[in-house]
């Protein structure tokens, strides 16, 4: 049995690890690529797609970025719908696929702005706002989280069996 699958490797501590490095290596040198996992942002961010990150400050942020942020340890790339300022300045985001705002971002939560989304080789710059296909496909998605995780598996199913096509092609 792998040391990682064994009953004495707490798998929390380590992804807790992980992303209180990815936070300080973002917070040190400015930027940062990570690898998306989740489907909170689905149609505009895939599980796979790796997202350059660059650190702002609250003061750089705009209504619609995709921003990164620290909390519980864990790491969220959620879009901003906007600023609010009760007594310190605070953002108020939102997973496209999710179907309820998070918590106020605070700027010490706040690691930085999602620059590109690197996406089957091209790179992306994230928009400010989704084409209408993909806000009406982010709507049906936030009903169901079951329905997101099919409509990954089904892609990935189409990609697939494309690419098993095109490799008999000549």
């Amino acid at each position: 049995m792998s040391y990682a699958r064994s009953k004495f490797f707490d798998h929390s501590s380590a992804h807790a690890l992980k992303c209180q490095t990815a936070a300080e290596i973002l917070r040190s040198f400015g930027a940062l690529r990570l690898r998306v996992t989740g489907h909170s942002m689905l149609p505009s961010i895939w599980p796979g797609d790796t997202l350059v990150i660059e650190r702002r400050s609250l003061a750089d942020i705009s209504p619609g970025d995709i921003v990164l942020y620290s909390r519980h340890d864990k790491l969220f790339a959620h879009r901003v719908l906007r600023a609010i300022a009760v007594e310190n300045p605070q953002l108020i985001t939102q997973g496209d696929a999710l179907p309820n705002q998070d918590a106020p971002v605070s700027s010490v939560e706040l690691l930085g702005r999602v620059s590109e989304i690197l996406h089957e080789g091209h790179c992306i710059q994230p928009p400010a706002k989704p084409a209408f296909a993909a806000r009406c496909a982010a709507r049906i998605l936030r009903r169901s989280a079951l329905l997101s995780r099919l409509f990954v598996h089904l892609r990935a199913r189409i990609r697939n069996s494309q690419n098993r096509e095109g490799s008999w092609q000549t």
